[in-house]
């Protein structure tokens, strides 16, 4: 196969990280058109001598792991009539924006591939965001992703343990009771709903996305659902509202074994392990109140009116009316997984 040459302005600009993937290696993967490079030669030049990163070579070596990507002061010469491909033309085609569209200028490569990155980071929002999530948490969540994709090796992983810790530090302010404790425990159960989508945003953008992912965040996010609602129990219990505390008793056991019903459904049927066996199932039949009560019963929704109910006081009517919505859920859920038995 003849080399490809793929030429940049600079070697700053090879060596960009455009949404946490340098840009030489976004490159490549556009040059090869998602091959694996199965022979190929990348060949990169550039102005003055450039020196790939080794967050640079494991990419290459992750993405177009068939390919041999060099540079041109490494020995790679091109090839008589060899194309020479525009790097920053590539990276903006991945991004599906134009050339003519980026900036003017003496900076116009660097400006150009950060709007690649932009692009890019933006287009990790998932179709079937809630209203909250996408009006509020999205947004929020790829401004942290924007800056944690600066440092080179960031993976999903990082952000899920940031989720999950906090997580434990939502539980552990609900546990030490008080009123205090249970308005920073709110806070925190939403600034978890918040980041949850920042695993994500890095995986998609990264090209990191695997059912494993998929599965620690579903196993995440259900974990510090199930611990808020447990922690608000206790907090509540502790300060003498035994009515509110049993009905979320209540609705932390419906909320667990519809849970565990879904996960067991979503194991024997293979694949990622989520927990949106329930929700896929809504989507089939799309109609306007199924997208709403679908809307009102997803976590970011959920998060965010239980984080404003308890900050205004109101945490004892918020669990009363989780366990009523819970039973609701509970009661849909199983009638769902009982009608598509077969179908699993």
């Amino acid at each position: 196969m003849q080399s490809l040459v793929i030429a940049f302005p600079s070697a700053r600009a090879a060596a960009c990280l455009v949404a946490g993937i340098p840009a030489a290696v976004r490159a490549a993967v556009q040059a090869l058109a998602g091959d694996r490079g199965d022979g190929a030669a990348c060949i990169f030049v550039t102005p003055e001598p450039w020196e790939p990163s080794a967050h640079c070579r494991a990419q290459w070596a992750r993405l177009v792991p068939g390919a041999v990507c060099r540079t041109a002061q490494e020995g790679g010469q091109p090839q008589g009539g060899a194309p020479v491909l525009d790097g920053v033309a590539l990276v903006l085609a991945a991004a599906r924006i134009d050339m003519p569209a980026a900036p003017r200028g003496a900076a116009q490569p660097l400006a150009a591939l950060r709007a690649a990155g932009a692009a890019l980071l933006a287009a990790t929002a998932k179709p079937g965001d809630g209203i909250v999530s996408r009006h509020l948490n999205r947004p929020v969540s790829q401004a942290i992703s924007r800056q944690l994709l600066k440092i080179p090796g960031i993976t999903p992983n990082h952000a899920s343990v940031g989720t999950a810790l906090l997580g434990l530090a939502m539980a552990a302010c609900l546990l030490l009771g008080g009123e205090s404790g249970l308005m920073a425990g709110a806070l925190l159960f939403q600034a978890a709903s918040i980041f949850d989508g920042v695993d994500g945003e890095i995986a998609r953008a990264t090209f990191q996305t695997s059912p494993r992912g998929a599965m620690i965040d579903s196993l995440i996010d259900a974990a510090t659902n199930l611990a808020f609602i447990g922690g608000v129990t206790a907090n509540l219990a502790l300060a003498g509202h035994s009515g509110a505390a049993m009905a979320g008793a209540a609705g932390l056991v419906m909320l667990a074994s519809g849970l565990a019903a879904i996960g067991m459904r979503s194991a024997r049927q293979g694949g990622a392990f989520t927990f949106d066996a329930v929700k896929h199932h809504a989507a089939r039949k799309p109609s306007r109140l199924m997208q709403w009560l679908t809307w009102l019963t997803m976590r970011d929704f959920f998060a965010a009116l239980a984080a404003v109910l308890i900050l205004c006081g109101l945490a004892p009517h918020a669990l009363v009316g989780f366990a009523v919505c819970t039973a609701l859920w509970l009661a849909y859920t199983l009638t769902v997984l009982g009608a598509t038995r077969k179908a699993a």
